[in-house]
């Protein structure tokens, strides 16, 4: 084993003892009037228990939260998984009060965090690797495998954001490598493990016909319809794909507000007007007929269309742009949580080793991704002697939220000001190849150039 292999191995070691040691922590909790404590986990024990007993496809039949969970598909069948192992060897009986009071079962739940983030980890090392050199591959898997962020989020809160984050990785860097259909099958599982790997969908879809042409577009848009409907096979077989159907409406139903805790565009303007943007409807209206939602979704699309532009002309890479699109994301939406910006952590671990200098704003997403969850974190604040309204603890979300703003302006003009390059994609030749592409074009590329909770 080389000495780039021990770094990688070395890494992922150090990170599982992280993770052992955060096992018995309760994640993200808020304290209720009468004392009590709720939060993420107690919602997660809920789902594996409904879907363990009735089955995937009735995930989506009851009443939220707890019959009815609020993540998608893909996010859930692993606890299914653990929760027939639950039933196995803890409680045949899965007594709801039983099961909230389990540590083997929250342990189980967060060991499923982990696991998709050890996968990403793996496939960011991959694909690194398959146009670079093992250097680059384990340094990037390693970096990003023991990022504090990441680790705060899937080690202790316990949140599933490497599901989609690993096949949102497959599906960037394959479409590098010149593949079509393996991309879109990728992009098909994120979608369906959370909704804002929708995002990346415009993206990829222009991507795809530069590299491909319209052919390539219809390959991959049925090879990803194909895999939806394999997920959901669950729910049509059962006649529950209505209820499936309902998800997206409840997702954005659940918390309708213009800032769920997100430090973003909507969270510095609100406190500015001496507003919390978690107590104001994102469809409350702001100008005339315009709501808080609709300028986000402006804005969104505004900036889905400036990443596309960036890639098309060939100054940011197909993973750059898909970062940069993530963090506009959460800078504009309305309905963001604190760990949604994640999602641009995997995103640019596959971007930096083709420019180093991304690793500013990794280096920079990783910090306010840690401080946008901490400074929530009621039980954490708690143990270091601060309260959720203190003033201190106010002003250093401000400043957070100041970051990321400032960031996503900053990157954008930096890139669009940029020269453009020669190519952008392994398929177009790249980098310097180190390996054969594992799919060759099916068209060559033409001389201009092409393109997202």
């Amino acid at each position: 084993m080389n000495r780039w292999r021990v770094l990688l191995v070395a890494a992922v070691l150090l990170m599982l003892l992280v993770a052992h040691l955060l096992r018995d922590t309760p994640g993200y909790m808020v304290r209720n009037p009468d004392g009590s404590l709720s939060g993420d986990i107690t919602h997660y024990v809920y789902w594996t228990r409904l879907v363990t007993q009735g089955g995937i496809q009735v995930a989506y039949s009851g009443t939220w939260p707890e019959t009815y969970a609020v993540y998608a598909p893909v996010a859930l069948l692993p606890l299914q998984a653990v929760g027939l192992a639950y039933e196995r060897f803890q409680d045949p009986s899965f007594d709801a009060d039983r099961a909230q009071a389990s540590l083997w079962l929250r342990e189980g739940i967060k060991f499923v965090a982990v696991v998709w983030h050890l996968l990403t980890a793996a496939a960011i090392y991959l694909l690194v690797r398959a146009v670079g050199t093992e250097r680059l591959a384990a340094v990037a898997a390693s970096v990003y495998v023991l990022n504090p962020a990441a680790l705060y989020d899937v080690a202790h809160w316990a949140q599933p954001d490497g599901a989609h984050s690993l096949f949102s990785v497959a599906a960037v860097g394959l479409l590098d490598l010149g593949q079509v259909v393996a991309p879109w099958a990728a992009l098909a599982a994120a979608a369906m493990a959370k909704p804002q790997a929708w995002f990346l969908v415009p993206l990829v879809t222009v991507a795809t016909l530069r590299a491909q042409g319209l052919s390539g577009v219809v390959r991959g848009a049925i090879a990803g319809a194909a895999v939806t409907l394999v997920i959901s096979l669950p729910f049509v077989l059962t006649g529950h794909l209505k209820d499936l159907l309902s998800l997206p409406f409840t997702v954005s139903s659940v918390m309708p507000v213009v800032s769920a805790d997100a430090h973003n565009l909507w969270w510095v303007v609100l406190h500015l007007r001496g507003q919390d943007p978690i107590f104001i409807q994102d469809a409350s209206r702001v100008v005339g007929p315009l709501s808080y939602r609709t300028i986000g979704a402006g804005l969104v699309a505004a900036m889905m269309l400036l990443t596309c532009w960036l890639y098309w002309t060939r100054r940011a890479s197909l993973a750059e742009a898909a970062a940069l699109g993530i963090l506009s994301w959460f800078c504009f939406t309305t309905q963001a949580h604190e760990n949604h910006l994640f999602f641009a952590l995997p995103l640019l671990s596959l971007a930096w080793p083709q420019r180093r200098s991304l690793l500013v704003p990794f280096g920079m997403l990783s910090v306010t991704l840690l401080l946008n969850m901490v400074l929530h974190d009621q039980l954490v604040l708690e143990a270091v002697g601060l309260g959720l309204d203190e003033p201190f603890v106010s002003q250093l979300r401000m400043v957070n939220a100041a970051l990321n703003l400032t960031l996503m302006a900053v990157w954008s003009l930096a890139a669009a000001l940029r020269r453009p390059e020669q190519r952008t994609s392994y398929s177009e030749g790249q980098w310097p190849p180190t390996r054969a592409p594992l799919h060759t074009p099916a068209r060559a590329p033409s001389s201009s150039r092409s393109a997202t909770a």
